[in-house]
């Protein structure tokens, strides 16, 4: 049930039509020459239950074009309406392959200038390598893939449980009330569509980026001096807009010499904790980086730190990005939100 027909020997596509003209092809196609493209077969213009506008086979015969949910269908118009609207050109069920002549067929493929990206459909269940082999195929093709694929509408997942890559940008999206929406973002699918087209999602941060660090702490008993002092548990990254990123436990690698690069003593004095440096632990029998009581300078074992976003003791500090000092998992954001870690 594609999207796409020959109408007059010209190509046509379903979501290109107003309802109006719809309707009119419905009730007039007869009169005219509308085929198939996978098996040049005539074709008639519907509308699912779904609202959907489609063509299907007058009588499928022989065609062997395997068939697709009324579900897939509609997704698969509502991804290649909203890449038309948003000043793309839009074909479904484009049919391409790689130079070395491996096949593959795009739901949605989309061209502007020299970009060319397509969008897949996933209804059913894909292992991820599936999702990665068939990318690959796009991959050797110059074109970007991008995946939206079905979750389960009752369970909820966290953002751990998928790859975070940039070469395999996918998607979960649920059915709502109100239609399907990309979960992680809670944006519907045509919102997300324009936007993606649009530039507004984005892999990062990127060297450069600038950031904004806030180096948590907490107030604790030292265990030599009995007095009150404060550490660092970690670093909360944040983007320039001040939306969560990440979280770097104080012990991970290169946090405590971003802190003592970028955090002046004399500021950490201010707020009550005592410096970042080496000291010699009797405890593991070398010296390692870490805090200290800012009365008495004892070694305060970083085994004892609970990494902790809790309270508000954080001090602020703006950052350009440089992955030598300090790596930041990238992630994909959407108009600047990477998302929300459970969905």
């Amino acid at each position: 049930m594609p999207l796409r027909a020959t109408l007059n020997d010209k190509q046509v596509q379903s979501f290109e039509f107003p309802l109006d003209e719809w309707e009119e092809l419905k009730h007039g196609y007869r009169k005219q020459k509308l085929l198939m493209p996978c098996c040049l077969n005539k074709a008639i213009p519907k509308t699912s239950k779904l609202g959907t506008q489609y063509f299907a086979h007058s009588r499928r015969g022989d065609c062997t074009s395997a068939p697709e949910s009324q579900e897939h269908m509609y997704l698969k118009f509502a991804v290649a309406k909203a890449a038309k609207e948003s000043g793309w050109t839009v074909t479904t069920e484009y049919q391409g392959c790689t130079p070395s002549g491996d096949k593959w067929v795009a739901d949605v493929f989309c061209e502007k200038g020299t970009a060319r990206i397509a969008f897949e459909i996933q209804w059913s269940q894909q292992a991820t390598n599936e999702y990665l082999r068939r990318t690959e195929k796009y991959t050797q093709s110059g074109v970007r893939c991008a995946w939206l694929f079905r979750l389960n509408g009752s369970k909820e997942y966290g953002r751990y449980e998928f790859i975070e890559s940039y070469s395999l940008p996918y998607f979960g999206f649920k059915k709502k009330a109100d239609g399907y929406v990309v979960a992680r973002y809670q944006k519907s699918i045509t919102e997300f569509v324009h936007g993606m087209l649009c530039g507004k999602l984005v892999w990062g941060p990127k060297t450069g980026d600038l950031l904004n660090i806030r180096v948590c702490y907490i107030d604790d008993i030292c265990w030599k001096c009995k007095r009150t002092t404060n550490l660092v548990t970690g670093l909360e990254v944040l983007d320039k807009n001040n939306r969560h990123l990440d979280f770097l436990s104080f012990g991970g690698a290169g946090v405590e010499e971003w802190i003592s690069t970028h955090i002046d003593n004399a500021e950490l004095h201010a707020a009550g904790i005592g410096q970042i440096k080496n000291r010699y632990s009797k405890t593991v029998g070398h010296s390692y980086m870490s805090n200290g009581c800012f009365h008495c300078d004892a070694l305060q074992g970083n085994f004892f730190i609970p990494p902790s976003l809790e309270g508000g003791n954080k001090l602020v500090c703006e950052w350009s990005y440089n992955s030598e000092e300090l790596h930041i998992e990238p992630t994909w954001s959407f108009e600047g939100n990477p998302g929300t870690y459970w969905f």
